[in-house]
């Protein structure tokens, strides 16, 4: 504790000092009621003051007060509007996991007589379109579609209406971009109550990546982690499969919104890769640019999948066995349903395509 240095005066010091003050402060009183108001120069109290060898000190000018101007206050949404925090739970409380990110971009969007907040829903970084809008009225819930037009929130992939959706761990799901091309798919095969299989594959431009293992099945979700530690989460959005996918640094990634497809086209695995040798054994040896009988030639299917003419494909090495060497002859590629051959030519690299159908 701070003590203060306390000085202390003699008793008859303090009684001196109590007369002299009683003293001048009757002088005062008497000058004030003979000078009344006058404001002068003031030289008849500061004479009487001066006289009585007690100085004045000059009356300092009231300072002026300047007031700081006060701080803007911060918007507050009009009586009976939502707020942004209200329109971020409207939209949570349709959304299946709490995985996603939900991000006001607007707060000022009118549409007619209505007012909107506009909301984008990403995962992992991801933007999942369209955008959606809150009106801050009523909280009913739309999207805007990527030609402008308003739509309802039921065309939001992740919109759900309730969750007895049933779900299945088996079948195709896939990707596509605004153009129709495949982005990512993955197929399902349930294997038992617990366990599920799965193959995905996400490209873009010349660069594909490839994931596959068991999944544990855990309710309506599922998880997946791999020997290299990428790991693969499973969930549903009403029909919609959602992977949420944590990857090395520089691989593609399969985290999106899957949609079911019975479409069995040319980008999505219907064979295997044995499958596509036993095919290629069957198609002329001409045709693939060889010699004699296919029989007589090995296949390699290499690891990596190969896009050709915006096509995902088996790289096959085709070999043959000469005196019990194996001799490099060509290269095929076998679109990844087996229904289509590649094959380029070393020196023009004109593309010639067969049809294994």
């Amino acid at each position: 504790m701070h003590i203060k240095n306390l000085h202390i005066f003699p008793i008859k010091l303090i009684k001196k000092i109590t007369v002299l003050l009683s003293a001048l402060a009757l002088a005062a009183l008497l000058f004030t009621a003979g000078c009344g108001s006058a404001t002068g120069s003031g030289d008849g109290m500061e004479g009487a003051l001066s006289a009585s060898g007690i100085p004045t000190p000059p009356t300092e000018p009231e300072a002026e007060l300047t007031r700081s101007p006060s701080p803007s206050p911060t918007p507050t949404p009009a009586l009976g509007c939502l707020t942004p925090e209200e329109a971020t739970d409207t939209i949570l409380s349709f959304l299946d996991s709490g995985h996603y990110g939900v991000a006001l971009v607007s707060d000022d969007l009118a549409i007619g007589s209505d007012d909107y907040y506009t909301f984008l829903i990403s995962l992992r970084g991801s933007a999942i379109e369209p955008l959606v809008l809150v009106n801050k009225q009523s909280g009913e819930l739309k999207c805007i579609l990527a030609d402008n037009t308003l739509a309802e929130i039921t065309a939001h992939p992740l919109y759900r209406e309730t969750d007895d959706v049933p779900i299945d761990w088996n079948g195709t799901y896939i990707i596509v971009d605004e153009d129709g091309a495949l982005r990512s798919y993955i197929l399902l095969c349930q294997t038992d109550d617990e366990h599920f299989e799965f193959t995905a594959y996400s490209y873009l431009e010349s660069q594909v990546e490839e994931l596959s293992g068991v999944a544990r099945i855990s309710g309506r979700e599922a998880s997946f982690t791999s020997d290299a530690g990428a790991e693969l989460s499973f969930s549903w959005s009403g029909g919609n499969l959602v992977l949420e996918h944590s990857h090395q640094k520089g691989a593609g990634s399969l985290t999106g919104i899957y949609a079911y497809t019975e479409n069995q086209d040319s980008k999505v695995v219907t064979v295997s890769p044995q499958e596509a040798v036993d095919r290629l054994s069957g198609m002329e040896a001409q045709a693939a640019g060889l010699t004699g009988d296919m029989q007589d030639y090995f296949f390699y299917v290499q690891d990596d999948i190969t896009i050709m003419s915006d096509r995902l494909c088996y790289n096959v090495l085709v070999y043959s066995n000469e005196e019990n060497r194996l001799f490099y002859r060509e290269q095929l590629f076998v679109t990844l349903d087996g229904k289509t051959v590649y094959r380029q030519e070393k020196t023009s690299g004109d593309l010639h395509i067969f049809s294994l159908q």
